[in-house]
């Protein structure tokens, strides 16, 4: 075991649950959150186009404060950067409910980015740190309930609304933070406090592993741009190809979300035992092949609901492999860089809904012979294939090596 990992390890064997709570609250809020923004920014007097970018901000900004956040994780200890999240967190919940205008609105979104941004390269990072000797089984526990956040975030956000207003989403969402801030301060952690030191050991264990974090920065790129695709053209794909409305798209869209995520959560044990028992990245293969397909099926789905269904399934087996080994590879990595490698994979999946959304209408506006979601695929494939070449070379090294 490294020095510096065995300096964070609690006397007492530490239970993942409680971290992966974490995983469970930084996805609660924006998955709760992110379908109701708009409509209060348009209850406190903002137009369609003032409440987009009060809606669509948060992921603007994330891209760019989640690699930042990331390396000053790494720079200035998990904990405290943790701690300033979490509560900064709780308080912006207030900020929400209390805001009485779109732009104190649009102020308390931003900043939520911000502060939002130190809450997954920290938890991320310290599973490294406290749980190297099972990292798969933790990954595949942390990221379960990521995805239970996301079902039960999304589900619940619009009865929450109807039934006490926006503020009982805040509400729920600051009581979750609460929860989650009693759960570490006694589940038996000693998150590392100050960052190593040293003579710039970060840009050399940077430099030494690009190769890594290109290959879990690329897929989750990859993977992301059928998101946003998902999200942003979709809905009127199936009203221009499937004679649907807009309530109805919508709910398809919904429904795709729902069924992608939730069978997400077995396949992500099944992608834990191939990242530790084979690789981690063949399980990127396995996940990106599988994106690329779930692409193609879409398309074809859109004429048949059952080939929609399958294509939700697909993706699902896609999502789980491709978050798992993607961290898996992240926080495998020097602890001087476990937090700025897990920063620049997540700000890179953030990056893929923004160009997945605007790539797939300009491509559903040209009417390509080839499908849109097809076309979306295609960075999938190829980055595939870029994996496995890494593969090759990798295990070629290893016969020389051992040859020698």
């Amino acid at each position: 075991m490294h020095t510096e990992e065995s300096q964070v390890l609690s006397t007492e064997a530490p239970r993942m649950w409680p971290l992966g709570s974490l995983g469970f609250v930084a996805l609660l809020d924006t998955s709760m959150i992110s379908p109701i923004i708009a409509s209060q920014a348009l209850l406190l007097g903002a137009d369609r186009v003032l409440a987009a970018t009060i809606a669509g901000s948060y992921s603007l900004v994330a891209i760019f404060t989640t690699m930042v956040a990331g390396y000053l994780v790494d720079k200035l200890g998990r904990r405290r950067l943790l701690a300033f999240g979490l509560l900064a967190d709780l308080f912006l919940m207030l900020g929400y409910a209390f805001s009485v205008n779109p732009i104190q609105l649009f102020v308390v979104r931003v900043t939520h980015a911000v502060a939002d941004s130190f809450v997954v390269p920290s938890a991320l990072a310290s599973i490294g740190d406290l749980f190297q000797r099972n990292l798969g089984r933790s990954l595949a526990i942390y990221w379960t309930f990521v995805a239970v956040a996301i079902i039960a975030g999304s589900g619940s956000a619009s009865a929450l609304v109807l039934r006490f207003g926006h503020s009982g989403v805040y509400l729920v969402v600051a009581g979750a933070i609460t929860a989650t801030i009693g759960l570490l301060r006694f589940g038996g952690y000693s998150l590392r406090e100050n960052g190593l030191r040293g003579r710039n050991p970060a840009r050399f264990a940077i430099f030494t592993n690009v190769v890594p974090i290109a290959v879990a920065s690329a897929a989750m790129l990859s993977m992301y741009l059928m998101v946003g695709g998902v999200i942003g053209t979709a809905p009127s794909m199936l009203i221009e190809r499937a004679g649907l409305d807009e309530r109805g798209a919508a709910a398809m869209v919904g429904v795709f979300m729902a069924l992608s995520t939730g069978t997400a959560i077995p396949f992500f044990f099944a992608a834990e035992r191939v990242a530790s028992r084979v690789s981690p990245y063949v399980g990127v293969v396995i996940g990106l092949v599988a994106a690329s397909a779930s692409s193609y099926l879409l398309d074809t789905g859109f004429g048949a609901r059952h080939l929609w269904y399958l294509s939700a399934v697909t993706f699902g087996v896609a999502l789980s492999f491709v978050f798992l080994t993607s961290s898996y590879i992240s926080v495998s990595l020097p602890a001087t860089i476990r937090g700025t490698a897990s920063g620049i994979s997540q700000g890179m999946g953030l990056l893929g809904v923004v160009l997945g959304s605007l790539t797939s209408a300009l491509l559903a506006g040209l009417h390509l012979p080839v499908g849109t979601f097809t076309l979306i695929g295609l960075p999938s494939l190829a980055t595939a294939a870029v994996v496995v070449a890494v593969i090759v070379r990798h295990r070629g090294i290893r016969k020389s090596e051992n040859r020698t």
